[in-house]
């Protein structure tokens, strides 16, 4: 991105300490009882999850969209879609916008990186955090 100079390998850590936060509810928990399939099924959720959504907004939507258009524009795009989308599922609209602050967070680090997959695995991490506090079945 322009007029930034930041370390790529800080940006990464910024965003690995970002994602992470998710878990911090768990820390409040006292009756913390997952069972092994309850494990099982967020792990899966949220690699497949993970790696759908970005190979969709990131890998197409935003790489075909950059290629057409300047990079504000295709970054905000993806970024209302994919939060917009997730209205789908039920999220509230609010919510959804506000999750159009994480594709836009996925985009910088698509876009940063050069790679999708550091977004895969924030997104996997959001992901897992959101199934084991239950705001995700």
């Amino acid at each position: 991105m322009p007029y930034h100079s930041i370390k790529l390998t800080y940006f990464l850590m910024f965003g690995l300490i970002g994602s992470a936060t998710i878990f911090v509810p768990l820390l409040f928990v006292e009756d913390i009882s997952y069972t092994k399939s309850f494990v099982i099924y967020g792990i899966v959720f949220s690699v497949i999850n993970a790696i759908l959504e970005e190979l969709l907004w990131r890998g197409i939507m935003l790489s075909h969209l950059k290629s057409n258009l300047p990079t504000f524009y295709a970054v905000f795009i993806t970024s209302i879609g994919f939060g917009l989308l997730h209205i789908s599922i039920g999220i509230p609209v609010i919510m959804s916008l506000l999750f159009s602050l994480g594709g836009l967070f996925y985009a910088f680090v698509v876009l940063k990186t050069k790679s999708i997959y550091p977004a895969i695995v924030f997104h996997f991490i959001i992901n897992l955090g959101m199934v084991f506090n239950g705001w995700i079945f």
